[in-house]
């Protein structure tokens, strides 16, 4: 049977089928990869001479004088001495493979599969081409030919076979898509951990999926509208073709990547919707077959899964992209709860309303010293607008907030640009449209701002930069004549933009335009969503890039950008990272409003803690005498007791540690509310109730002072005993002699007492 019947099957077909959804078992049970392995192992029991004769079709002739790259010869007659018919070469076949004489079985066996490896996609690209137009993957074609011709090159014993300088260095999106999905999971569903157990059960589901699933060929793609984002596209699909896809089949190359580790954002942008089509379509057609259970997953809580997560994806700033997203709790969560709710509003609310009856009482009534309060509980939406009217209305001064006289720099530069006397504008050239005649006059006038900014740049070189069409320059015009600029080059596949050039004209320097202009540009990169800036800065420049956010520190990997831009003698490598979620040209601003609503917070603070108390009304309850600590707001004041000598062997003494003295209070509050006479006195009374609160000035209950016992305020027992008299007498003042409650508050105050003795807190 004739070799191109044999291989004709032996690599995925580059027709319109790709983006079919694999099977479960796909790897394991692949037709095509247990035909390859099976031809490989007859080969591996050839003679020597067998496997040279083989090799030698792809080995070059060793006469240093011949260009032969492989031998050709009658079938009939493969002896070593037999005669190459290739024009040109006339050599016997012993020149081609005298190299491999001394190779061991081990490394033939190798080359044999490299050169099974080349026959297959000679013949898979030959099959394609002779395909009518409109089914062939023209991108396929060209990457399955240049794969090809670098192998070519490693027919040769001990070769380390890469194709790194074709096509790059995996990973190359960060972060990929396992942390992404990961991300999302904890943003949207952090806050419940049986909601997020479902949520990691699912992504790992489409995870699995996405990584057996055949993408889109770029002309077939959807969403796909700019000539742009299909050139992006057809870039990472020449990735996923040789280092997802081509490994699976060709063994030659490094193991296979999965796609979920390797591709990240943009690829989940240009994919997803295509994908969940043909994830659908794969669980409808495979739903017959399933149990109840796994239906019920697929058909409920998938497709509203990827409704949230479609929203995330295609948002302008969303923290699923973070690499810094906070999921330091995620095993903990997992492993607390149980499977048993799901992505659904019903079980979500019915967990919150246990949540809230679960809830302790005194919870909403005192925060723990370390919890953090929002700007939302500290001021309320009212408040807000009150402060941002009177910073919006009153005076602009800064040297108080800014440590400036003349505001921030940029601020000249801003309010300039608000009354229109200059203005921003990003211009470049092209040759697929016609570029105004005001554009080439602006690149015109930018050519010469460089050229005397920058005099030791070369102007041939300069000019090249500037009207280059990949180079984009954003140009500050006053008046309608550039006073500055910044010329830069985008490398949006690789997530950064080269910063070239960069001049404000000498008398417009101290207006702060040249923050501004680089203000502008992060806006500007920021909305096209490359986070990353690259510059070589000379000497005179480092300070100014420094001051804009720029550091020597270079985060970003050299294999990202050491093959993408010009490097410089004499010059530092600078870099900086924008945040998306700022807006660089109203940063300060921004700022300056902060301050004012974190002064109004202090001032508020401040007129809480200089409160004035109220006096101490325990002496009229029999108390002779307190500490200076047991007056209240002596302590906020920092005010700290002198040493005493003191007996540790009587817990009533007043110096006792308040954490002990805390201990043994409770356990009498908590004797007094378990007896059932204290029903009164649970709770304050009902201000409904006519006349008691103009009779008592001093209302107390025992539920305000379990707060107080809890909030710290009874630091000698003294001040305890005078709170549960009042609350006693306060009782006997209001209600009649002879009444129950009187009676109540008679029998509870003796057991009271009784308790107190017990507990050696009572010495009256």
């Amino acid at each position: 049977m004739p070799k191109s019947l044999k291989l004709e099957r032996c690599l995925p077909s580059t027709s319109s089928a790709s983006g079919v959804l694999l099977p479960d078992h796909y790897v394991e049970n692949d037709p095509i990869i247990q035909t390859i392995l099976e031809f490989k192992a007859s080969e591996c029991k050839l003679s020597r001479h067998e496997k040279l004769v083989k090799l030698s079709s792809k080995s070059s002739c060793q006469v240093s004088t011949c260009q032969c790259s492989g031998w050709r010869g009658r079938r009939d007659n493969r002896m070593m001495s037999s005669t190459c018919t290739k024009s040109g070469c006339s050599h016997p076949l012993s020149s081609h493979v005298s190299h491999l004489e001394s190779a061991k079985d081990e490394q033939l066996n190798t080359l044999l599969e490299l050169v099974f490896d080349l026959d297959n996609l000679s013949v898979t690209v030959n099959k394609d081409l002779k395909k009518p137009n409109i089914e062939r993957n023209y991108v396929q074609e060209d990457t399955y030919s240049a794969v090809y011709h670098e192998l070519r090159s490693f027919v040769y014993p001990g070769s380390c076979i890469t194709l790194d300088k074709l096509f790059g260095t995996p990973p190359f999106e960060n972060p990929n898509i396992v942390k992404a999905l990961m991300n999302f999971n904890m943003y949207k569903f952090g806050h419940d951990s049986s909601q997020l157990k479902i949520a990691l059960k699912i992504s790992k589901f489409l995870t699995k999926h996405f990584d057996l699933w055949k993408w889109i060929s770029p002309k077939e793609l959807p969403h796909c509208k700019t000539f742009q984002h299909r050139k992006n596209y057809e870039f990472y699909y020449q990735r996923y073709l040789v280092f997802c896809l081509l490994p699976k089949y060709l063994h030659s190359i490094a193991p296979s990547f999965k796609m979920s580790l390797i591709f990240g954002q943009d690829i989940l942008k240009y994919t997803l919707k295509a994908f969940r089509m043909h994830l659908t379509d794969w669980c409808h057609a495979s739903a017959p077959k399933w149990s109840n259970h796994r239906k019920h997953f697929c058909m409920s809580y998938l497709p509203k899964y990827l409704n949230l997560l479609e929203e995330e994806v295609y948002a302008v700033h969303s923290p699923i992209w973070d690499l810094h997203f906070k999921d330091s709790d995620l095993k903990k969560i997992i492993l607390t709860e149980s499977l048993d709710s799901g992505l659904d509003e019903t079980k979500e609310a019915e967990h919150k309303d246990r949540r809230k009856k679960d809830k302790h009482p005194n919870e909403d009534m005192s925060m723990k010293p370390n919890e953090k309060h929002s700007i939302d509980d500290a001021l309320s939406e009212d408040k807000i607008i009150d402060i941002l009217k009177n910073v919006q209305s009153g005076p602009i001064t800064y040297s108080k907030e800014f440590g400036l006289e003349t505001g921030p720099r940029g601020h000249q530069a801003r309010t300039e640009e608000e009354h229109g006397i200059i203005r921003f504008v990003v211009i470049g050239n092209s040759l697929d449209s016609r570029v105004e005649k005001s554009t080439m006059l602006w690149l015109m006038q930018l050519r010469n701002l460089f050229r005397t900014q920058l005099p030791r740049m070369p102007v041939r070189y300069i000019t090249r930069l500037v009207f280059d069409t990949k180079h984009k320059t954003l140009a500050l015009l006053k008046d309608g004549v550039p006073i500055g600029g910044i010329c830069f080059c985008p490398f949006v596949s690789q997530g950064f933009t080269e910063i070239v050039f960069c001049a404000v004209k000498v008398d417009q320097q101290e207006n702060g335009y040249g923050t501004q202009l680089m203000n502008h540009l992060k806006d500007y990169h920021i909305q096209h969503n490359i986070l990353n800036f690259l510059t070589y800065a000379d000497k005179l420049a480092i300070e100014y890039f420094k001051k804009q956010g720029f550091s020597q520190d270079v985060r970003i990997s050299k294999k990202i950008h050491q093959e993408y831009i010009k490097h410089y003698q004499g010059a530092i490598l600078m870099h900086c990272e924008l945040n998306p979620k700022i807006i660089y040209t109203q940063l300060t601003s921004v700022i300056r409003i902060q301050k004012e609503i974190v002064k109004s917070l202090v001032e508020e603070k401040h007129m809480k803690i200089e409160r004035h108390y109220p006096g101490l009304t325990c002496f009229l309850d029999g108390v002779r005498m307190v500490t200076i600590e047991s007056i209240p707001g002596v302590m906020d004041t920092g005010w700290t007791p002198s040493t005493r000598a003191t007996r540790n062997s009587r817990v009533t003494e007043e110096t006792t540690d308040i954490d002990v003295l805390a201990k043994h209070l409770k356990k009498v509050l908590q004797f007094v509310k378990n007896n059932a006479l204290s029903e009164p006195f649970l709770n304050p009374v009902d201000k409904k109730v006519p006349g008691y609160y103009e009779l008592i000035k001093y209302p107390m209950d025992l539920s305000t002072i379990g707060k107080r016992l809890t909030s710290g305020y009874y630091v000698t027992r003294k001040l305890f005993i005078a709170d549960m008299r009042r609350m006693f007498s306060n009782c006997k003042t209001f209600n009649p002699e002879d009444s129950y409650w009187a009676n109540c508050a008679v029998e509870l105050e003796r057991l009271f007492q009784i308790k107190m003795k017990e507990m050696g807190l009572w010495d009256y």
